[in-house]
């Protein structure tokens, strides 16, 4: 993660925010502090300010670096990519470059690390999204970093956004939800996405924690190796219990399965 504030030059430096690069997914996040106004923000987040949304998704975080460096579709893209040194377009590197200045605004960015992010942007962060199981009827149990745990019925929360309607139509694709990069909410690809804020608000409160589940599968699961010493036999048989549904699989790996304890138990 790779961490930018977002300056007002013409407000003597004054900080407006921050903007996360995730090296990984090459996606930017943008937060902006709880005093920045509709008429401080960046212009192009002005609308998300004024009802009140301080937490900015990937799409118009990206749109908001791209009002700051060189469109791909610049005629002599070549060239300026050569002479500064780049091989292919790069949205990063392109933005470090530039700083983030664009004559449209006086706003820049300044790299700077983990630790000086402000504390109201760190609890922030707290909040977002460590985990996601989903369950049956469209509905997952939500972890947050805080320790806090939810179930959020996904219908409830998109069930009118006609953008979700595959996604809440077949659960074979409701169950492929993963992490937004950050923790910054859950999603089905970059354009379907539901903010950590909205979860922690429409969702009911979970008895259990992240901890649990992984207390869970530690001391409730077995790979094959440990299936065998259980049951004092080869792997060879747990193979071939496995090959005739004796012994059924959580998870199948070409090396080792994965093993509920409670069906070992009972064999």
């Amino acid at each position: 993660m790779i961490i930018f504030e977002i300056r007002n030059m013409s407000e003597k430096k004054r900080l407006l925010g921050y903007l996360f690069y995730y090296e990984k997914s090459r996606r930017f996040f943008a937060e902006l502090l709880n005093e920045t106004d509709e008429w401080d923000s960046p212009f192009i987040f002005s609308s998300h300010v004024k009802k009140g949304i301080r937490s900015i998704d990937s799409v118009w975080s990206a749109k908001f670096v791209y009002q700051r460096i060189i469109p791909p579709d610049r005629q002599n893209l070549g060239s300026i990519l050569k002479e500064n040194d780049l091989k292919v377009y790069d949205e990063f590197k392109l933005l470090q470059l530039s700083e983030g200045r664009c004559a449209q605004d006086d706003l820049y960015l300044l790299r700077i690390k983990e630790d000086k992010i402000l504390p109201e942007i760190q609890e922030r962060l707290r909040k977002k999204v460590k985990d996601v199981i989903p369950f049956a009827d469209f509905k997952a149990l939500i972890f947050f970093n805080d320790g806090k745990s939810c179930y959020a019925d996904i219908k409830e929360i998109r069930g009118e956004d006609i953008s979700f309607a595959n996604v809440l139509r077949k659960e074979a694709v409701f169950k492929n939800v993963s992490v937004s990069p950050g923790g910054n909410g859950i999603e089905w690809g970059e354009e379907l996405y539901i903010p950590a804020e909205s979860l922690r608000a429409c969702g009911d409160d979970a008895l259990i924690t992240y901890d649990d589940i992984l207390f869970f599968i530690k001391e409730r699961t077995s790979d094959t190796t440990e299936a065998a010493k259980l049951l004092n036999c080869s792997r060879q048989y747990i193979n071939q219990l496995t090959e005739k549904n004796r012994l059924i699989p959580v998870r199948k790996e070409s090396a080792l399965n994965i093993y509920m304890k409670s069906s070992i138990e009972v064999l």
